[in-house]
């Protein structure tokens, strides 16, 4: 049997992701006597634009977003300070870029189309943010996974409470935030389970039977086998 070739999209991934460990270990020989310790485990530690000129990278103990150059080789052309301890990093659009600040709570918005690159919005979310994808029409609405508790969320969390669930997925509207400081979420979903990690947009399919219970809509992404959705009937 005659074996496929591999796909241009999965060589051109292993590609990018072969030259960002080069451009990482020639920065890190630099300070080769220091050695930063974090505890956060990275979930989408890295993102490419839309339009593929870019690439963008958590740097998680330094609490910054990288931003290389795609070309033949990548180039460093800007970090970003965000919040502390970044996990996951989206990109909206060519010119927006969202981060997951695990420590810190929050969500980086940055503006990656001015000069320099900068945060123009921090929204707060629930305690230990992991991931966010964007879905819905016009890839608008934001969904961000996070434990059931924390100083920013408005539920009680009911800690002590038998059938509760320990999972929350925020929902933002991109385009319109809201006016106070924080943001403000177009929904909480909670979620019966426990340690919510990785999102699937919708664009992806999984193979776990545990990962969804029904097939994924534009407007709803799906939870990852770490963190299965309620049953439908649940879901609003």
């Amino acid at each position: 049997m005659q074996r496929r070739p591999p796909r241009r999209p999965v060589l051109r991934t292993v590609s990018l992701l072969g030259a960002l460990v080069t451009q990482l270990a020639a920065a890190g020989s630099v300070l080769a006597g220091s050695f930063v310790e974090f505890e956060t485990d990275q979930v989408r530690p890295i993102a490419l634009s839309p339009d593929g000129s870019r690439l963008f990278a958590v740097n998680t103990p330094d609490n910054r977003l990288e931003i290389f150059s795609v070309g033949a080789t990548l180039t460093h052309v800007a970090s970003v300070s965000v919040g502390m301890e970044p996990c996951a990093v989206a990109a909206r659009n060519n010119g927006e870029v969202w981060v997951v600040n695990h420590l810190s709570d929050s969500i980086s918005v940055v503006d990656v189309a001015s000069s320099p690159p900068r945060v123009t919005r921090t929204l707060l979310v629930g305690d230990e943010p992991r991931d966010i994808v964007f879905a819905g029409p016009g890839m608008d609405r934001a969904f961000i996974t996070t434990a059931h508790r924390g100083q920013n969320s408005p539920i009680n969390p009911q800690l002590t409470t038998p059938g509760v669930g320990r999972a929350d997925v925020w929902v933002f509207d991109a385009g319109n935030l809201g006016g106070s400081l924080g943001g403000v979420p177009l929904t909480i979903v909670t979620l019966f389970g426990d340690t919510p990690r990785a999102l699937a947009p919708p664009s992806m399919r999984l193979s776990s039977t545990r990962a969804t219970r029904r097939p994924p809509s534009p407007s709803r992404p799906c939870a990852t086998a770490e963190q299965a959705p309620p049953p439908a009937s649940s879901m609003v």
